[in-house]
């Protein structure tokens, strides 16, 4: 059955706004149009499951939600291999997604062909044809795979019995359900399954991963080596993913779902991961909240700003009503000495870091401004939604909790400046990378540019950052 985002009525009013010819299409109202969003609604890409068409937002305002009449797709949202079709997605509803992708802003001009990216945008026509020809002629730069447009995940991961079979491979990757506990190293990279499908911000975040280490001293990187399998757990949500990141960094955890929260034995000296979600159990928030009152940390991204962190800490954050757009906002380290964010300036020094804000990104209202530490700001996000607080932190009892806007995973970056397109070989120099760190890049990042391994490389960085600080207060 498909999920709701929320309630199905429709009757907001759009009486002082004219109807725009480009409907979906439109690529204005995404780009700061904000002439053309004060004369023009636009349809929802959600249609009438939309989550925010009748709050008194300005989402609820600018955007019709007219019944879509489209039948489930039989296959569903995990083995569907039409997702990145969006005469499909407009026919067929997949639990979790929208009805309607959204323009490219490169249009013909895109070089994304990552599966993420055609799974959330839309491109003109003779676009997909000729990306269906690289299914032939186009390989990976990691270890020659065919790239396969359609490819989506096979449930089953790295224990599928199929991966023998070409004709299954060719329709499913199978990344695995736990990094493995490789050896944190330059000369040690991320081994994946021959099926995986090149995906350009999966192999960022390995860059990432291998810049950022090399800011951590010889003792942090060998107690991450040697962590236990269980000190990381992961909760997975309906649109942040990350075990990926994870795994990409080669961080071992566990998953956690959320139905098993209510009885699994946390210890006090774990780190939870709660991605993203459509909703979350009530009492499971509420059992968060005693475990973290007594040693554990939590780290949440976006809607699980609402539907765990405003149920068991408000007297802390909580969402102040508003939705981003789909946009990519600069960022600006406020506590540039907290060592959650060390190692962030040399990243900001040469170009503004980009922060990407997924449509109806929740803005966060800091409730205890005494003890809720702002470690990263957006002048530009204060300046739309009245929030510019992108990553806080605070204690609750002996444990401690972090949230930041949007999304671990990030499934795009943006050139926003002549520096953001240069190369990622670029970026290395400007942070001052060893020679063996920068050949990596050079050897690994061809099809990446500055701001794609800006991106990466400063999530890699927090993630680090905060394993070894855990790690360092259990000596």
């Amino acid at each position: 059955m498909q999920q709701s985002r929320v309630s199905r009525n429709t009757s907001t009013s759009h009486k002082n706004f004219l109807t725009c010819k480009d409907g979906h299409d439109c690529q204005l109202q995404y780009d700061n149009a904000t002439e053309h969003n004060a004369s023009y609604s636009h349809p929802c890409r959600w249609s009438e499951l939309c989550r925010d068409m009748n709050r008194d937002s300005e989402h609820a305002r600018h955007f019709t939600h007219a019944p879509h009449q489209a039948i489930p797709c039989k296959y569903g949202s995990e083995n569907c291999t039409k997702l990145t079709n969006p005469e499909h997605r407009s026919l067929y509803r997949h639990e979790g997604l929208p009805d309607y992708l959204l323009p490219c802003r490169h249009q013909n001009q895109c070089r994304d062909r990552s599966v993420e990216h055609l799974k959330k945008y839309k491109h003109p026509s003779n676009f997909y044809e000729n990306t269906s020809n690289l299914k032939s002629n186009t390989t990976s730069n990691n270890n020659n795979n065919q790239f396969e447009f359609n490819q989506q995940v096979c449930r089953y991961g790295s224990t599928c019995r199929n991966q023998s079979d070409s004709n299954h491979c060719k329709r499913f990757s199978h990344p695995n359900t736990a990094a493995s506990p490789q050896s944190l190293n330059l000369k040690s990279t991320s081994s994946f399954h021959a099926c995986n499908t090149s995906n350009d911000m999966e192999n960022a975040y390995r860059i990432g991963a291998t810049l950022a280490l090399e800011t951590l001293s010889q003792s942090d990187q060998q107690a991450i080596k040697n962590m236990s399998a269980d000190s990381v757990i992961v909760v997975p949500g309906t649109y942040d993913h990350i075990d990926r990141v994870l795994n990409s960094l080669n961080i071992k955890f566990i998953t956690v779902n959320q139905n098993e929260i209510l009885t699994y034995p946390f210890r006090n000296d774990q780190t939870v991961y709660i991605n993203c979600s459509t909703d979350f159990p009530s009492d499971a928030a509420r059992r968060i909240r005693q475990h973290v009152e007594n040693g554990l940390h939590i780290i949440t991204t976006d809607w699980a700003l609402r539907n765990v962190l405003e149920v068991a800490f408000s007297d802390f954050v909580r969402h102040n009503g508003k939705s981003t757009g789909d946009e990519v906002v600069g960022i600006q380290v406020t506590e540039p000495n907290h060592p959650l964010v060390n190692g962030f300036l040399s990243a900001s020094k040469h170009a503004q870091p980009q922060w990407w804000l997924e449509s109806s990104s929740h803005p966060i209202e800091i409730v205890n401004k005494d003890k809720v530490r702002v470690l990263i700001r957006s002048e530009i996000l204060g300046q739309k939604y009245q929030s510019d607080a992108v990553l806080v932190t605070f204690d609750c009892g002996k444990g401690n909790v972090i949230h930041m806007i949007s999304h671990f995973y990030l499934q795009r970056s943006e050139t926003r400046d002549a520096r953001h397109q240069m190369s990622a070989k670029q970026y290395a120099l400007d942070i001052k990378a060893s020679s063996a760190a920068t050949d990596f890049v050079v050897n690994q990042g061809q099809n990446l540019n500055y701001a794609q391994i800006q991106s990466s490389s400063t999530s890699a960085q927090f993630i680090y950052n905060q394993i070894s600080k855990r790690l360092n207060s259990k000596k």
